[in-house]
């Protein structure tokens, strides 16, 4: 099921997300709910979506890099995955910026940057803790989806508003 988009003034996207219970996710109560996202992403063609960006307060989000994708970032594919309670820190100092957008900022995008390598801390699908280091534009993604968690979106990150533009002509 498709599921509706919180839109950028929606007050669900400022605020932090409740983390989620790891037995609750092994017990696989959220399996459901991780088929809409997805659906519900790839409906919009994204390559993230958070909880709030669905108007639910929870810590929890999906993403998948496809092959065709990552070759153009020049990343490494990111299978499709679902991550809970997650944080981040940053494995660098070093920074990238790039051109992002957001399904709950539709149609705009603009130069963000981001750190190039992160440490990532959360819990997977199977309800099991982990800590990775991810880079690239996938170290992006995370960020990016992790911050919906936290009640940012990427505007907040820009440096410079003056690169924002329209994605789409109307």
């Amino acid at each position: 099921m498709i599921l509706k988009v919180a839109r950028l003034g929606h007050p669900v996207l400022r605020q932090k997300a409740a983390d989620l219970d790891p037995a609750e996710i092994r017990a696989g109560r959220f399996e459901p709910l991780i088929e809409d996202m997805f659906e519900t992403m790839h409906a919009y063609q994204g390559v993230g979506l958070a909880g709030p960006q669905v108007h639910l307060p929870f810590r929890i989000f999906v993403l998948e890099l496809p092959e065709l994708v990552a070759r153009r970032r020049g990343s490494d594919p990111i299978a499709r995955d679902a991550i809970f309670n997650a944080t981040y820190e940053p494995a660098s100092e070093d920074r990238v910026t790039d051109f992002e957008g957001c399904l709950s900022v539709p149609f705009l995008a603009g130069q963000c940057g981001r750190f190039s390598r992160i440490r990532v801390r959360g819990v997977d699908r199977s309800g099991q803790q982990f800590d990775r280091i991810v880079e690239g534009y996938g170290a992006r993604i995370f960020q990016h989806e992790i911050d919906h968690t936290d009640g940012h979106v990427y505007l907040d990150r820009m440096d410079d508003l003056l690169s924002l533009e329209y994605t789409v002509i109307l």
